[in-house]
Parts: structure tokens; sequence; C-alpha cells
């Protein structure tokens, strides 16, 4: 059953959801990448603060639509697949907003030696995420083609996760202390783990598209 053949509102309601999540990135992008060029300063945190209005705006819009499914009669498995994607995507905004309050709170700056490539990776997940927002649109309103997105998506979490393991490799032969180490670890990791969620929205989407096929 195609879901949103007689239910426009809920239609809507996604389309706001995933506006205000890409919104969310795009707020978590200039945050970011003024971290790397500035390191933390009250400007940073007012970038910190708006970023988290925008997750917690994504965080009501999507309750509002799972309040409108269980309104409505829609079939179990149409709304359990679209529940579970939603919930799934969501993780996206919370752990970018979590990024930006781990370096806050921790005064975590990034250490020169991998900022070109932290600024790779930030680009690469934001571009990842915008394939997770078209993917779903071409799933549940057959807007676009998801196979072709799934790819670009597989393709960019490969990339991904070599820069990755570059930047962990870097900081592991530098001479600084090992805690230092291993927080630079973990931020890269952090921002890293935005294609890995990308990468598990594609393959329940990619199940979801399958079955609304047969």
């Amino acid at each position: 059953m195609f879901l949103f053949n007689k239910n426009k509102k809920l239609l809507d309601m996604l389309d706001c959801y995933l506006t205000v999540v890409g919104d969310t990135l795009d707020e978590f992008s200039d945050a970011f990448r003024y971290l790397l060029k500035n390191g933390i300063d009250e400007h940073f945190k007012v970038l910190v603060s708006q970023t988290h209005k925008k997750e917690s705006n994504a965080d009501d819009l999507r309750r509002d639509i799972e309040l409108q499914m269980y309104e409505k009669s829609l079939l179990p498995e149409s709304r359990r697949d679209l529940l579970e994607v939603i919930e799934m995507i969501d993780k996206i905004p919370n752990r970018a907003e979590s990024i930006l309050s781990m370096h806050n709170s921790q005064h975590q700056e990034l250490i020169d030696e991998i900022k070109e490539d932290m600024e790779e990776l930030l680009t690469l997940s934001l571009e990842t995420v915008t394939y997770v927002i078209k993917m779903t649109n071409a799933c549940f309103k057959r807007d676009g083609d998801a196979t072709e997105l799934a790819r670009l998506i597989d393709n960019n979490e490969s990339i991904g996760d070599h820069l990755e393991r570059k930047m962990i490799e870097r900081v592991f032969t530098l001479k600084m202390d090992v805690g230092e180490k291993i927080l630079q670890k973990e931020s890269v990791l952090q921002v890293g783990a935005i294609c890995d969620l990308c990468e598990a929205v594609k393959d329940k989407l990619v199940i979801t598209n399958i079955k609304r096929s047969v």
C-alpha cells in the first residue's frame, strides 16, 4: 500500500521534519567549521545553542508525526516502517548536537594536523545526510532513484571510513599526551559516525523499498 495516498497531512509533516533535519545539520556545519577555524569562544557557544534549538524542533516534529500516525488508520506495517525510519533519522541531528556539546563542555579543540581532513569528513557527512533525505522521499513518496542514492551513501561511508583511519593513525604518530590523543580520536569517530548512521537508515530504506515494490 502506498503510504501517503490518502494522508496529505502526514506527507506535509514528513516534508517539514526532513527540512528541519537538514536545517539542523546546516547549523551544525556552521558551528563545526567555526570551531575548526577559530576554536572555542563565545560565538561558538551561540552556534551550539542554535543547533540545539533546531535539534529540539526536529524532536518535536518527530513526536507529532508519531502521534498523527497512531491517530490514523494506517496499515500496521506501513506505520512501523515509517516510524522506524524516522527514529533512525532522528539519531543524526542528535549526534550532530552531541558532537558540539562534547567540544563545548570539554573545551576540546582539534589539533592542526587533522583539521583539513576533518573538514573533508564533515563535508562528506553532510552530503550523505542529504542523500538520506532524498532517499527517504524516494522510498515513501516515489520521488527519486532510491537505488542510486543507496549506492552514493555506501560510497560516502567507505570514503569516510578511510578518512577516519587516516586521521587516527596521524594522531597516534604525534608526540602528545595519550589522553589528548584519545580525545582527538573520539572527535574523529563522532563525526565519522554521522556517515555510519546514514548507512543504517539506508539499509532500512532498502528493505522498505523492496517491500513496497512487491
